[in-house]
């Protein structure tokens, strides 16, 4: 069994986050896990700032920084999979964020700009692509909760701690509607805590093993929520 990080982001691919490769792996290496999941941004913000002047080319920049850091993991035999933590339309404005496990670049390159469906359409394409989608932290403060109906799952635990994520809200909503249960730190930068994620057999070599392996809970969860509470940084 290995630990993976599932919701982590890196330098140039997520505006918000700053950690290259290199030191992204390092530090999960140093804290026991065997693998992340790249889980940058699909929206207007990120993909705004993104080279080229059309949603293919700018795609082709967010799967580079994929590719790159898989070849970082491939040479220090560290697992790298690929996910998207992508922000759907909502017509309050409230910010609604969700992740897709399981998807080939064919998937993203075949359907329209991802972030302009609502999350009603984005599970129903999802879903019908067999692939896993899931919101998270849905009870932070600033994000809305989806509808329970269309979506997988959600993040049980976000152990972020520059916010108040209410993960006894979040844990409360997932065993209310049976759903999926995910926990991610929301890695952003270099020396921030790291206080989730899942275990998973070593077996799991593919984004696709990845995927069918939440899907079956083949899975146990990590999350600390001693950490996560003691380094809380009040706002």
């Amino acid at each position: 069994m290995i630990k993976i990080e599932t919701h982590a982001h890196t330098k140039y691919g997520s505006v918000c986050a700053s950690v290259p490769n290199e030191i992204l792996i390092e530090e999960y290496k140093n804290a026991g896990y065997g693998g992340i999941v790249i889980t940058n941004h699909i929206c207007a913000h990120s993909f705004g700032l993104y080279p080229g002047n059309t949603y293919k080319k700018k795609l082709d920049f967010y799967f580079s920084l994929y590719e790159s850091a898989k070849k970082a993991g491939e040479k220090q035999g560290f697992k790298i999979f690929l996910g998207a933590e992508v922000r759907t339309v909502d017509l309050s404005g409230a910010l609604m964020e969700y992740m897709i496990y399981g998807a080939d670049e064919k998937f993203y390159y075949d359907n329209k700009v991802l972030y302009e469906y609502t999350q009603e359409e984005l599970f129903k394409l999802c879903d019908k692509s067999g692939l896993l989608f899931y919101q998270t932290h849905p009870f932070r403060c600033g994000v809305k909760a989806g509808n329970p109906k269309f979506m997988h799952g959600a993040e049980y635990f976000n152990g972020h701690t520059h916010h108040q994520n209410n993960n006894d809200l979040a844990r409360k909503f997932c065993l209310d509607n049976g759903l999926i249960q995910m926990s991610g730190t929301d890695f952003h930068d270099a020396g921030q805590m790291i206080t989730a994620g899942v275990i998973i057999p070593e077996t799991v070599n593919t984004n696709e093993d990845l995927k069918d392996c939440i899907f079956n809970k083949n899975y146990t969860l990590i999350q600390d929520e001693k950490k996560y509470l003691d380094n809380l940084v009040k706002k």
